[in-house]
């Protein structure tokens, strides 16, 4: 049986298609949506073709950002929106007030500085409530670029303000302080510092990150991740600047007096991309943000 939508150009516009091409645009090209389809790349690739040769109307055009969808291909999309938003409905009405155990689909999370897989254990409850939802944690150090050039199809983002050409809720404050290992800050350690390799510093080169910039030609360690940064600073290897929901609930760990400036000032955000419907399952990880958040600041 065909899942036809319409007919155009004497050739039937396949639901299936369409979905493909949703997903392509997504996920931001072929291989990424062949992932999350299960499907092989040259069948993305054909079953896209077959949408053009159906429609008359080229449907994806290369953009600064990567590709991006023609005018005519945003009409597509639209429609398969509405299509798969009715189809949503229908299930969860189906599920007769279960409708949350049917929304599915693999998100691409990204973290900056890998909080997200910090966040993973705070994650249980909505995959419990969720379980034909899987997650990957996307290994980017920045969790904007990573969206923006859609290597994830949401991020947890430290930033000052939430990027204009993202959509984003604000989650918590990211307030920092520097720590020792409880009775080092005399023996050396508080003046060894452990800081952000060159890769996570040229990621991030914002005032938050800059806290934990190394000093040329002095001495540190250097890490690429806040739970790397974390447990340096438990094994006593030095100090370093922390979010202050991790320091300060870490029984092994100590305040430095130092104070942070107030240009270091940012806030931890929830951002996915602002021109396309998000798809449910990304859509219900983001209205479920605030309280991983929540659950991850009193549980640490």
């Amino acid at each position: 049986m065909h899942s036809a939508c319409a007919i155009m150009h004497g050739m039937t516009i396949e639901w299936d298609d369409v979905r493909v091409f949703q997903s392509a645009v997504r996920a931001g090209d072929y291989s990424n949506a062949a992932r999350k389809l299960d499907m092989d790349r040259t069948t993305v690739g054909r079953r896209f073709a077959r949408l053009e040769r159906a429609t008359g109307r080229s449907l994806w055009e290369q953009a600064a950002t990567g590709y991006q969808p023609t005018e005519a291909g945003r009409a597509v999309i639209r429609a398969a929106t509405a299509m798969e938003q009715a189809m949503a409905q229908l299930a969860g009405d189906l599920a007769e007030g279960d409708a949350e155990r049917t929304i599915a689909g693999p998100i691409r999370v990204a973290g900056t500085a890998g909080i997200a897989a910090l966040l993973l254990p705070a994650m249980a409850d909505f995959l419990s409530r969720h379980p034909a939802i899987a997650i990957e944690v996307v290994g980017a150090r920045e969790a904007i670029a990573a969206v923006q050039q859609r290597h994830a199809d949401i991020g947890f983002a430290i930033a000052r303000s939430k990027p204009r050409d993202l959509a984003g809720i604000r989650l918590t404050g990211f307030e920092q302080c520097r720590y020792v290992r409880k009775g080092t800050a005399n023996n050396g350690a508080g003046n060894r510092a452990i800081g952000w390799g060159h890769a996570m510093m040229l990621a991030n080169p914002q005032p938050w990150a800059r806290l934990n910039a190394l000093p040329q030609d002095e001495p540190g360690l250097e890490v690429d991740g806040i739970a790397a940064m974390h447990e340096a600073v438990r094994a006593g290897l030095g100090s370093a600047w922390l979010w202050r929901a991790i320091g300060d609930s870490d029984n092994l760990l100590e305040a430095l007096p130092d104070e942070a400036p107030a240009t270091t000032e940012a806030a931890l955000w929830i951002i996915h991309r602002s021109d396309l419907e998000v798809e449910p399952a990304v859509a219900a990880l983001r209205d479920a943000a605030d309280g991983i958040v929540g659950g991850f600041i009193k549980t640490t």
